[in-house]
């Protein structure tokens, strides 16, 4: 007969309850999302004349990761990068940031995370949209108006390196702003920041209840996006040129997301995700959207395979001819 020593028996029950948590953590068995039935029209209606909106991707900051811990069911063979970008618009009624990526202060705001988070959420810092419009000729001064998708430390960090800036998020993001759960809350507490909180319509805008026509032109469109946190905002952006965007922040991390019916991770969902229900209800909205606009060009906030193919600031993205912000 062969015996098996109990520390051996304790060791296999230990190595085998970490596989089964890991692959849990990641996914597995992942969670089915089941598409709605929507009477609404997905149909995204087109701007009021000619628009005359361009806009850029500022690539403030990366991480490299394995896509297993970016997308539920993704390979933990295959290395990808998380962008942290801000997104500038650029239009004849005025320019304004969507989002602000890493911010100026970023070392110091993220020394509050508690271990495992600063493990988790690494990153690598590139240059703050700040300096990069600096750089280019932009006075940060001059930009009157910051919108955000949602105030997680990684897209609210530059928001107090915009004093002049009338600060646009949906008052209810506000509501739990814990440390352990992304948020910084020195990166948008004091008095000094002048909220003007979003507040939305009842103008329906594709399969969207409520919207936000900001210039009035159709051109650049705020819709409520549920799920990721309480008060999250996504963009639509017509271009020059005639192209259609959806800035769509963190519902997804990769557009296979929307494209697959996909998750985050489970793990990442327990961290940073507000109600996964309804944000399951939101990647299934976003997905019909596409399938039925084909034309509709998706950038999540951290996907830099969706970001880099469309060109970094200073490129203007949806100009008639391929111009440069000098």
């Amino acid at each position: 007969m062969i015996r098996v020593s109990k520390s051996k028996i304790v060791t296999l029950f230990i190595l085998s309850a970490t596989v089964v948590f890991v692959l849990f953590f990641l996914g597995y068995p992942n969670q089915t999302l089941k598409l709605e039935p929507n009477k609404q029209s997905h149909s995204i209606p087109k701007p009021k004349g000619k628009s005359n909106l361009v806009f850029s991707i500022l690539k403030t900051g990366e991480a490299k990761t394995l896509e297993a811990f970016v997308i539920e069911g993704g390979s933990v063979l295959k290395l990808v990068t998380v962008n942290h970008s801000s997104f500038y618009i650029q239009h004849p009624k005025g320019n304004f940031l969507f989002d602000t990526g890493l911010g100026t202060k970023i070392e110091e705001q993220f020394t509050v995370f508690p271990l495992y988070l600063k493990i988790l959420m690494d990153y690598k810092l590139i240059q703050t949209t700040k300096d990069q419009l600096s750089s280019n000729g932009v006075d940060p001064n001059t930009i009157s108006d910051v919108f955000f998708s949602h105030l997680h430390w990684d897209h609210a960090s530059g928001l107090k390196d915009y004093p002049n800036a009338n600060i646009h998020s949906v008052k209810d993001e506000l509501n739990h702003p814990d440390i352990a759960l992304g948020y910084i809350p020195s990166q948008f507490d004091g008095d000094s920041v002048k909220w003007k909180h979003l507040t939305f319509t009842d103008q329906p805008y594709a399969s969207y209840a409520k919207s936000y026509d900001w210039f009035g032109d159709g051109s650049a469109v705020f819709v409520p996006m549920k799920g990721h946190s309480e008060g999250s905002v996504g963009l639509f952006l017509h271009t020059e040129n005639g192209d259609v965007y959806f800035l769509t922040g963190d519902i997804v991390w990769r557009k296979e997301g929307f494209l697959e019916l996909k998750h985050k991770p489970r793990g990442a969902r327990w961290i940073v995700d507000y109600n996964v229900d309804e944000l399951g209800e939101e990647i299934s909205r976003v997905h019909e959207l596409i399938n039925e606009n084909p034309n509709l060009i998706v950038i999540p906030a951290h996907d830099n395979d969706a970001q880099t193919p469309l060109g970094y600031y200073p490129k203007n993205i949806g100009a008639f001819k391929l111009t440069s912000m000098h």
